[in-house]
């Protein structure tokens, strides 16, 4: 629903910059909030309320993000065929090996 709302907006050009802006947020937000579990490898581990404001137009002028209950233990803690979030990852891939070595880090 909300991919239709972004796009019905964009079909008439209206608020693109911030359309997008909203549109871009969301894999961020899933990096920090989402995970691999054992029957879905981008499971999302939070809640996210999500707030559009609109001119009369149609055009996008605002909006608003609540996210709530993040599965906080799942950074100390997973089961075995489960991995933590996502941004743990995208960070360890960015390291050189000499900075991985230095941290006692292996995957």
């Amino acid at each position: 629903m909300f991919a239709q709302v972004m796009n019905m907006c964009s079909s008439a050009g209206l608020g693109l910059k911030l359309q997008q802006k909203i549109i871009q947020l969301n894999p961020l937000l899933e990096a920090f909030g989402n995970a691999r579990t054992e029957l879905n490898d981008n499971s999302s581990r939070f809640g996210k309320f999500i707030q559009l404001l609109f001119e009369s137009s149609g055009r996008i002028v605002g909006a608003g993000l609540e996210q709530y209950l993040l599965e906080k233990s799942r950074v100390c803690v997973q089961t075995e065929k489960e991995r933590n979030f996502h941004i743990f990852y995208y960070l360890y891939a960015g390291l050189p090996q000499e900075k991985k070595a230095q941290l006692h880090l292996k995957v």
